[in-house]
This record gives C-alpha cells, structure tokens and sequence, in this order.
C-alpha cells in the first residue's frame, strides 16, 4: 500500500487550486463590499444631507413669501396702500432669522435686478445687480432671474465668502421664489461646507470600521484555510486507502442492486441473495453444479434456443441488447428473466456478472395494461365528452380523437376532424393567444371555455382542458385534452336567467297597490242619454263610464260590452236615459288592496270592470280585468320587443319610459344587481341598435364596414338610470385619401343623427363629447390605433383621466372583426407598460372612500350635495382594479364581473377577494340603483349622491363594511407599478 503522506507532493497543483478557491471568493466578495460603501453608502449620505438642507430653505423661504401674501391681501382688500403693504412686509422678513447661532437670514429683490430688502448689505439696496458676481465668478442674480422665467421658484448654487477664523469661499446653496403681484423675489441660502465635512467624518469611520472587519476576517480566513487543509490531507489518505481495496467488493457493490451471478470460465464463484431467491438454489449448490442447464431447452419457433442465448451469456459474449430467458428453478418452475451481461476485472482475472431480472410480472402489467387500453378505448369512444391527442408545438395539430371529438371538430360526421390544427378552430386570435399562453405557462389548461368552428362552419361553445406532457428532460412531447360542447347548457342558463328576471318582474307587479294602475274615471247622471254617454266615453278613450245621481253618488256603470248586449243587439234606442242600461250596485275595491286580489274579486263576481275607492270611500277611478291581466307590457321582453319593431324615434321613447319601473320591480324582488343590469344593458343595446338601423335608412347604405361602440359603463355592460351617451364610430382603413374623407363624411352625419336621436329618447348628450357625433371619436382603424397608443405611451394625468373610458369599448353594431383588432393592439402595447398602469391607479385614488376613522360613513358637509357620499367614485375602485389587472393580463372582457371572473379563472384572483369584490360591486349597484328610482319617483334627475337619510341601519352597517373592504383595495391599487402586479 502506498503512504498517504506523500500525497501533497504529488498534487502540489490541485492544493494551490484548494487554496486559491477558498481566498480568492472572499477577497471578491469583500472588495465588492468595501467598494459599495464608498461608491453607494457614502454618497447616498452625502444626497441625504443636501436633500434635507433643499426641504428646510423650502419651507423657510414658503414663510417669508406668506408673509409677502398676507399683506398682499390686506393692499387687495383695502386695508393699506401698496407702500404701506410693502413697507411692512419688509420690516416682518427682515428681522426674520434661523439657525444655529440665529444669524441666517432672508433677502428680496426685484425682476430687474435690484436689492430691494438685506439685513446686512444695506449700501446695495437699490442698486442695479445685473453685473454682481459671487467668488466663482458665476453673474448670480442674473441666474436667478432667468431661473424665475418659466418658473415660480427654483434653487441657485453659487459661492459665497463665509467668515471663520479667516474670510473663505465656500459653497452655499439658495432657494429662491417669485411673488408675482408685486414682482418681487424672496430668497435665503445655507453654506454647504458642512456636508463636506460631515461626509468626511462618516468616510473616516467607516475607514476604521473595514479595516477592523478586515483584520477579523483575515484572521478567520486563515484558520479555515488551514482546518481545510487538514481536511483535505485526511480525505486523500482515505481515497489513497480506499483505491487499494480488492476489486472484487468493487464490482459487487456496484452490481448488487438485482440478482446477481459472478462467473469465471463458466463456473459460478459468487451469487447474491437475490440470485438465491430468484433460482431457488444455495449460494454452495451454485458454485458447484453446472449453470448451463439452468436454462430452458424450447424457445420460440424460428428463433434462437434459450439454452444457446445462456451458453453464450456464461461465457461472456456481449449481446447488443438485453436477452429474454426462461430459467429453471430448483423446485421445476421457470421463471422469465431479462439477462444484461458487465465485464469486470478481478485482480488478474477476468469475470462476467450476469443479471438477472425477473420479467413475469411485468410482462403481466403489460398484458393487463394493453386490456386496460382497450377498455379506455372503448369507453371513450362511447363517452359524449371529446378526449384527443395534439402536438405540443406550432399550431397543435390533432394527433388522435374519439368518436365525440371527431363530431365536435368536424361537419357532424367526424370527416376530415383531425386534418386541420386546434388553434385553427378558435374565433379569435386573442383566444388563441391567451390559449397558449397559458398552457406554455402554468402547463395545463382547466375547463376554458373557447367559440369553435367545425368543419361545416357552425360554431359552437366548448369547454377544453389541456395537459402538456414533457419528457424526462422537460421537452414538451404532446398535449392530451378534453372538450366537451357546452353550447347548449350556455343556452338554457341564459335562457333561464332571463326567464327568472321576465317572472320576477311579472310576479311583482301582481303585488303592487291597485292605485298604481289607475288613471282616472268619466261619468254621466242618471237621465243622460245613452248616445251621450257612449260618445263621453270614446271622447274619453275609456271603455266604461260610471253613472251617478244628481248628488254625486256613483249608482251603476256602463261598459262596451253593456252597450253591444243591450242597445247594438237589444232593443233599448239610443235616446233612452242610461240608466236604463247600467249595471249595478257597483263592485268596489279599495286603491290599497293589491293587483292580484283585484283579479281574485273580479273573477269572484264574474266582471270586468271595478270601482276603485280611496281611503274616505271616493271614487278614484274603473279599472278593466285587460289593464290588470296585461302585466307583460311591464317585462323587459317586451320593451325590447317593441323597439325592434319600432319605426319611429317617438315609439322608442314612449317604450322606454317603463324603464324605471322594470327596474323597480326588479330590486324590489330582490334581484341580483348583474341581472339588473343586464336588463338595462339589454334594452339600451337594443335601442342603440334600432337607431342606427333607422338611421341608416335615412342617410343610405355605408361605403365600407365599420363598428359603432359604446365605452364606459355601457361599453362594460353597466349602466345605470343616470344616461348619458359614450359612444364612437370606428370605420375601415382605406389607402385612397378621398375613400377615407368620404367616408368620414358619412360616418359623421351617421353619428350625428344618432346621438340625436338618442338624446330624444332620454340618453342625453355627453357633457364631455364622447359621442360618435364629434368628429375626433369618428375615425378609421388605423386613427383609433393611434390614438391608443398614444395614450398608453405618452398620455398624463389629466388626459388620462379623461379617456380611460376608452378602454371599456365593446362593439353594439357593425364589424366585430375590426374591434377585435383594436382590442388585440391595445393588448399588445398595454400589457406591461408599467408607467400607464401606475397613471390609471393613482387617478383612480384622487376619489376618496367616504369613511372615517372611526369606520362610520362620512358625507360632504356643504355645496350643492351636502349630506351625501358619491357611490359612483367607491365603485370606480372596483372597476379601474378589475380593468388594470385585465389590460395588463390580457383579457378580452369589458365588463367588471365578467373580468373577476375571468382574473379567478387564471389565478390571478383568489376566491377570497374574488368573493368580496363580486359581493362589494353587486350591492353597491343595487344602492345606486335604487337611490336614483327614489329619485325619479320623486320628479328629480337621477344622480350618484346618495343621502345618509336614505338607508336604514342595517344598510349603514353593511356600506361601512363595504367600504372598509375597498379602503383594503386602494391599497392595492397604490401598489401598482411596485408589489401588486410586478414582481
């Protein structure tokens, strides 16, 4: 055996790379250090320290200018002349002083330059100081004037003599401010010289403080270099030990994992215990008997005998491959192995070991695992869910499909299903985009729900589910997938939601007062003549008149159906008095009992009309069964049924006056606020929609394809009874200039008629132009794009804050494909600019939740809403959240519910917060929409300031939770641009 300690002289090069390893990083690493303390730490101190010399001249210089203005205030008011003012102005600043030893001081000038005020320098008061120059030769109040042109204030740093022991030079620095009534400037300044000095004291200890922390880790260093070391000379001693060892316990140690056979010119010399149990024999009885019989004599016909392949394995040629064997137990059962073959040195020997792996059972697996995969065949074939197969790159082209899948991507009959690529079967590119983002990013896609288009161009909803599989090496090898056709279910969910919101509203009406639908009665006296009476009645438009005696009280009544029975088909003339034909006594119901008991009542006495009556007994009014029975006329189907089919702007009008009512009934059954709005949405869509079909007829055919698009609320399918109009044209792009003019022509009277149009029917102009009429919001494509990028990449505060509505566009009619390439642009340049998404939040924080401390609402305490908080600006921090994290994540929704759920969905959201702000947003709506029906019912505009007087405690108590739930979110939103959306 060699000795270890020659082993540092043998490998004298691999000890230098063990020390040099171990210094080197240290020094790296404390050079690093020291050089960031002195490049970063010490600077920073010294910014610090001018920093806080800037802030305090700041606020001093902020004291002597309010003294400027509060005499300034006195000249204005009266009080004293200019030169009194004035005076008194410069007596308060001139005995002004600060600092350490109270002799700091401020000065004035005018515009000129001239001195006008200095405690010290009185011998330049006066005079001209265009030429004055500081010790640097620096023309100093020249500067100051020039800093003071595009300015009102402004710092000055010059050099100026300071007296210590002897007079010096010394840097100062000065803030200056411009009082622009009496075009005077007020200004004072502190030396500098101190920073430096400060700055070399801090330099000075920090020296100290290195050199300590180097010597301590100098000395650490070095102890560990030489524990290393040690180590080190122990570690190669034990390799030096270890490479002497017998080869044979090598090889065993390397091989002993399966059934293991040593064997040395055919003989067995060494087995395993896994050897034993796989063959059923001793170690002994191995060593001594001949392993050639071991393996089974037949083998499969036309192939090579088992016994040849095991000969040949005992003698140690080398198959290419690993060899299928059937061995012979000791007890006389065979046992199906794998056999690998390894050469192996054993001193002076050569050896071969052979191992053996039992394959029984996994042939086994294979057998039963093939009869699963027919079984899973079978099954998905037979299964209504679409299962597939794809590639995992370009367009993810279809590898494999069941039946149902076949049907779902094909013409119905599963032809040519698997010949096109998935992405190629979506509706939108951004669909695609957000597709394969999202499995390229989190691997697997849950339950996504895509627009498809089959072989025979229907389109249909699906639900799909992807799984990327990756090799061991994490290459992406294939996608498997789901899809189920959910078209259908999206149907009957929409079809039962309307259905619900169409009863609900039905419903309620039948338990509304019966005075609600009274609009009066006419009457007769007993002796009138029926002829009078009938023409009373169709003066009247009424279809019954009630018949009373010369004091006023109501006898009988006369009914259409009175007269077509007893005069039309009798035999009563038409000069006979009408009470001859009344009906009586009358039914009566009081105008506070409800619809549904006035139908009750009429069907109990087999009638068509009843007497209403108020508290007192008076007769308020007739009401027919046709008046109660017709309670569809106040559903939102028919409102919008009857605008479709209207074919003038009055019949539009008069339709949507059952608005406010529609949406009475609809809070007041307690109806969920996104149904609510989808109602208003609805039929505002479909107003928009009929207008411009109806003006499209009036200014003829347009000359090219284009999109007219409702932003802001109702561009986010939100808006409310306070309506106004937000609304733009988008128009295809042409390369002929005069195509483009003529059809900026047409577009513009298109819009112009239709905002009309709209503002008579009760959505009243924009107050700020938003409208397809202004010739700015009525632009090609290519303009609009323009536009948004403009206003992603340079717009500030103010402007964005005035057109961050755009970015709620959704198209009511016209070409989809051009908002879907405007929605892809803005995508595209919005999605990480980290500057427009921070603008948009901080805007959105200038409107202040209405809470205070202590938790409890607060409301403006005077002007015009006194007494009351602005719902819409707590619900514009839902809204603005909802679409920063949208745009910045690339969703196509418009609307606010509809963009939480999609940020859940991808897990930007979680179910907790999801939760909130859904339940925030829908009872927030509800309060705005019943404030402005109180309003409205009332004979007042609608509005977004809701009086405190107006909620009951408990829907104080639930705003005060609301409200301390998105103060939480305005802290996000502060934090956008850091640590809300960037990481």
């Amino acid at each position: 055996m060699l000795k270890t300690g020659t082993s540092r002289e043998r490998h004298p090069v691999a000890w230098w790379k063990f020390v040099v390893s171990i210094i080197l990083p240290t020094l790296l690493v404390l050079f690093i250090s020291i050089g960031s303390i002195y490049a970063v730490i010490v600077p920073a101190f010294r910014q610090s320290l001018l920093e806080s010399k800037r802030e305090m001249i700041r606020e001093l210089v902020n004291v002597a200018w309010s003294v400027l203005v509060l005499y300034e205030e006195q000249e204005r008011s009266g009080k004293l002349s200019r030169d009194e003012a004035q005076q008194r102005a410069l007596e308060e600043i001139e005995h002004l002083r600060y600092g350490r030893d109270g002799l700091d001081y401020f000065w004035i000038s005018d515009l000129q330059p001239r001195l006008v005020m200095h405690p010290y320098s009185k011998e330049l008061i006066g005079s001209d100081l265009s030429l004055f120059e500081d010790a640097g030769g620096k023309r100093l109040f020249m500067e100051i004037k020039e800093a003071l042109i595009e300015a009102d204030s402004g710092f000055i740093d010059y050099i100026w003599n300071k007296k210590y022991a002897e007079l010096q030079d010394v840097p100062k620095l000065s803030f200056v401010k411009k009082f622009e009534p009496w075009g005077w400037v007020v200004g004072t300044g502190v030396f500098l010289d101190d920073v430096a000095a400060k700055t070399e004291h801090i330099t000075r200890r920090l020296t100290r403080m290195i050199h300590i922390g180097v010597a301590v880790i100098a000395v650490l260093l070095v102890v560990t270099v030489l524990r290393s070391l040690a180590i080190e000379r122990k570690r190669r001693s034990a390799e030096e030990a270890l490479r002497h060892s017998r080869g044979k316990y090598k090889a065993l140690a390397e091989t002993a994992v399966d059934p293991v056979m040593m064997l040395h010119n055919g003989a067995c010399i060494y087995v395993n215990k896994g050897m034993e149990d796989l063959l059923g024999y001793t170690a002994a009885e191995l060593e001594t008997m001949n392993v050639g019989h071991l393996a089974a004599e037949e083998g499969e016909p036309g192939g090579e005998r088992p016994k040849d392949i095991w000969e040949n394995a005992v003698h140690g040629y080398r198959y290419t491959v690993q060899q299928e064997l059937s061995l012979r137990r000791k007890d006389g059962r065979r046992v199906d192995v794998t056999v690998s073959i390894t050469r192996r040195d054993l001193g002076s020997q050569k050896v071969v070991v052979l191992t053996a792996r039992d394959s029984s059972g996994v042939r086994r697996m294979e057998e039963e695992l093939e009869e699963s995969r027919g079984r899973f065949r079978l099954l998905a074939d037979r299964l209504g869910i679409g299962m597939f197969r794809t590639t995992a790159k370009g367009g993810f082209r279809f590898i494999e499909a069941n039946e149902a899948a076949r049907q779902l991507l094909g013409d119905g009959t599963g032809k040519q299903a698997l010949e096109t690529d998935l992405l190629g079967l979506l509706d939108t590119a951004e669909s695609r985009r957000e597709l394969v983002e999202t499995l390229q990013g989190q691997g697997v896609v849950k339950e996504q729900t895509l627009i498809i288009t089959g072989g025979n161009g229907d389109t249909r909803t699906v639900s799909v589910s992807l799984v990327l599989v990756r090799d061991a090496d994490g290459t992406p090898r294939y996608c498997d997938g789901l899809m189920e056709d959910i078209s259908r279910r999206q149907q009957t969910e929409t079809e039962r939601e309307n259905l619900i919101v169409e009863l609900q509203t039905s419903l309620l009406f039948l338990n509304q007062p019966v005075r609600s639908t009274v609009t009066g009665f006419v009457s007769c006296l007993v002796n009138t003549p029926i002829k009078r009476a009938a023409t009373l009645m169709d003066e009247a438009g009424s279809s019954a008149i009630l018949v009373a005696d010369d004091s006023g009280v109501m006898l009988g009544i006369v009914t259409d159906l009175v007269l077509r029975q007893r005069v039309l088909a009798g035999d009563v003339p038409l000069e006979a008095p009408v009470f001859r034909i009344m009906s009586a006594p009358l039914i009566a119901i009081q105008d506070s009992a409800l619809i549904f008991e006035a139908v009750l009542l009429l069907q109990k006495h087999g009638v068509k009309h009843l007497v209403v009556q108020d508290a007192n007994g008076g007769v308020t009014g007739v009401i027919s069964n046709e008046e109660l029975l017709d309670v569809h006329r106040y559903s939102s189907s028919f409102v919008i049924e009857q605008v479709r089919q209207a074919d003038s702007v009055a019949v539009i009008a008069a339709s949507l006056k059952r608005l406010p009512r529609i949406i009475k009934a609809l809070i007041d059954c307690g109806a969920h606020a996104d149904n609510i709005t989808r109602v208003v949405t609805a039929i505002s869509d479909t107003v928009l929609t009929r207008l411009i079909e109806l003006a499209i007829g009036t200014n003829g055919e347009p000359p090219c394809a284009f999109a007219f698009i409702s932003v802001g609320s109702e561009g986010r399918g939100e808006q409310t009874l306070v309506t106004d109009q937000d609304n733009a044209i988008i128009f295809a792009d042409s390369a002929d200039p005069q195509e483009v003019e003529r059809s900026r022509a047409y577009f513009h009277r298109l819009g112009t008629t239709v905002c009309t149009w709209l503002d008579d029917v009760g959505y009243r102009f924009c107050s700020g132009k938003v409208m397809a009429m202004n010739p700015v919001w009525c632009q090609p494509l290519e303009v609009w794009k323009g536009y948004f990028s403009r206003w992603i990449g340079e717009s500030g505060p103010e402007e964005l804050m005035e057109i961050s509505i755009f970015f709620d566009f959704r198209c009511i009619y016209g070409s989809q494909h051009l908002t879907e390439e405007l929605r892809g642009q803005v995508s595209a340049r919005a999605k990480n600019k980290k500057a427009f998404l921070y603008q948009m939040a901080q805007n959105t924080l200038l409107f202040k939740v209405p809470i205070d401390f202590f938790g409890k609402i607060s409301v403006e305490s005077s002007g015009e809403h006194a007494n009351t908080f602005n719902i819409k600006h707590v619900m514009a921090q839902v809204v603005v959240y909802a679409r920063i994290l949208a745009i910045f994540h690339g969703l196509a929704a418009a609307g606010t519910l509809p963009r939480l759920d999609q940020l859940l969905d991808k897990g930007v959201l979680g179910k907790e917060l999801h939760g909130e702000l859904r339940e925030a947003f829908n009872y927030l709506m509800q309060v705005r929409l019943r404030h402005q029906l109180r309003r409205i019912d009332s004979g007042q505009e609608p509005d977004n300031h809701v009086p405190l007087d107006e909620l009951s405690p408990m829907e104080k108590d639930m705003l005060e939770k609301l409200f301390s739930q998105i103060n939480q979110l305005r802290k996000r939103l502060s934090q956008v641009g850091e640590r809300e959306i960037y990481f």
